[in-house]
């Protein structure tokens, strides 16, 4: 049995859950953006950043909707940033498949990240809970901030080890971060908790 197939066996039932609304929110009935969300959806990751969530919930106590729509609010996030970066970074590629921007054009894959975006914030309002909106609009703004950090150092011959380490921490390591929080808080922990699986 591979590592993935273990680590999601507590969650089973709540991971499909997850992926069946995270799906039905990458939906719309209109030609050209139910095409790009289709596309979107058809290369999916390990979800990682979802099942950390769910974890994180059941380890303090159990996956609740607020959970759920936590958790589809930060994969949307999540998603929607990744749009945007390629059409920055002028990617023609997305784990192995064509960029929305390289299959469109940057207008469309702007637009369809924006869409994206929108719907990360309707689930996030689904929570109802203002701590969880504060967290998710903190990491939005620190993940853009760790996309312009990066691209001010894309020519860098001599980037620092800590311009290197700062993008990290702004990009992947916030992401991980929020899903320990996220679970924790909505799974009923405690502040303490809430901050030690923060630094977990």
């Amino acid at each position: 049995m591979d590592y993935l197939s273990v680590i999601k066996q507590p969650i089973t039932s709540e991971l499909t859950d997850f992926i069946e609304l995270f799906n039905r929110s990458l939906s719309h009935t209109d030609g050209l953006l139910s095409q790009a969300l289709d596309h979107i959806r058809q290369r999916a990751g390990k979800r990682m950043r979802p099942m950390l969530i769910l974890l994180m919930a059941k380890s303090v106590g159990r996956v609740t909707d607020v959970t759920q729509h936590a958790a589809v609010g930060l994969e949307l996030l999540h998603t929607a940033s990744l749009v945007h970066d390629d059409v920055v970074d002028e990617s023609a590629e997305r784990r192995g498949q064509q960029s929305v921007n390289k299959l469109y054009d940057n207008k469309v894959a702007v637009l369809v990240g924006d869409y994206i975006l929108s719907t990360a914030l309707l689930h996030i309002s689904y929570t109802h809970n203002e701590t969880i909106v504060r967290y998710l609009a903190e990491l939005g703004r620190t993940l853009s901030n760790g996309e312009i950090l990066q691209l001010s150092n894309i020519h860098a011959h001599d980037i620092s080890e800590n311009a290197y380490y700062q993008v990290i921490k702004q990009k992947t390591a916030a992401l991980f971060e929020a899903c320990a929080a996220l679970g924790t808080l909505s799974g009923g922990a405690k502040e303490e908790e809430i901050e030690s699986a923060k630094m977990f």
